[in-house]
């Protein structure tokens, strides 16, 4: 089916009236205002708006820079697409994002049937999340991005590097699941709470208002095809050189012993853990991310 998509841009609202001052990284204000606010600082007032329909499935994609405009023309230009995980949305991508706006093209995805797109009629497994961000790139005629996967999406950019190798020439997973030996999910859940111990409560807070926005159902739909989904076998597929394989030291979902023997299956693969992070650490630890994507685009970074 033809593709319909459109761009706009967003309503910026009018200016907040002055408010309540808090004390500069606490650790519950910051990351929630990060959160509610993300989309009206001053990167995303540049942003274009994408949505294509594809059967009976949205996905939307904000796309942004801030570059100077003779950058902005490079041949050599990187595109990072960024999609994240189960249950919430590209607000966990807004940190990252402003931290990879001066180096290139950045792309974030709401996936279908999450924050605010329609539930498709039917289940999605990872390989039906994959062909439609797979479809979106090709129609916003990207040519070698930089995938960017957290939990879920990592997943995702998995099948798409499986189906299509050499589609990417770099990659990064960010706390990349299951567990080959814990698919269950009562396992799942225990992990979870786990690595939950470790977040910033504001982590926790805006994770939870993503989780009831995208609602019980389809987060219990896709969870099951999540949670049987073999990453280690689907990741041998890809040609992509190199892929690196980040997590938090807290991450008890993607523990670093887990993403050790993902990585020593895929020759050139690279581990990396943000010390004191936990899964949630592509909300949080948005610096040491950029740092990472930076180097593996091979773009120096001030």
């Amino acid at each position: 089916m033809t593709p319909t998509a459109h761009a706009e841009q967003p309503d910026r609202g009018t200016p907040a009236a002055p408010g309540r001052r808090f004390p500069v990284g606490s650790a519950l204000i910051t990351p929630l205002r990060r959160f509610l606010l993300g989309r009206r600082t001053s990167a995303f007032e540049r942003m274009t708006i994408h949505e294509f329909q594809f059967a009976d499935a949205r996905v939307r994609v904000y796309e942004l820079w801030t570059m100077r405009p003779e950058e902005a023309e490079r041949a050599d230009l990187t595109s990072f697409a960024l999609i994240h995980g189960l249950g919430v949305s590209s607000r966990f991508f807004v940190p990252l994002a402003h931290e990879l706006a001066p180096y290139g093209r950045v792309l974030l995805f709401d996936l279908p049937g999450f924050h605010d797109l329609p539930k498709p009629e039917h289940r999605l497994a990872i390989v039906d999340f994959a062909d439609v961000v797979k479809r979106a790139l090709d129609e916003l005629q990207v040519i070698d991005p930089l995938l960017v996967g957290h939990s879920m999406g990592a997943q995702v950019i998995t099948e798409i590097l499986a189906e299509y190798p050499g589609y990417s020439s770099a990659a990064m997973l960010i706390g990349p699941v299951v567990m080959a030996q814990e698919r269950s999910l009562r396992a799942v859940v225990r992990r979870f709470i786990g690595s939950a111990l470790h977040e910033p409560l504001g982590n926790s807070l805006a994770a939870i208002g993503s989780y009831l926005r995208a609602g019980f159902r389809w987060i219990s739909d896709t969870a099951p095809r999540v949670i049987a989904y073999p990453i280690e076998q689907r990741l041998l597929l890809s040609k992509t050189r190199p892929i690196v394989l980040v997590g938090g030291e807290f991450d008890r979902v993607s523990p670093q012993a887990w993403r050790e023997k993902l990585a020593a299956e895929v020759s050139g693969a690279i581990v990396v853990t943000i010390p004191g992070a936990a899964h949630g650490v592509v909300y949080d630890r948005q610096k040491e991310l950029a740092d990472e994507l930076t180097a593996l685009a091979g773009i120096g970074r001030a």
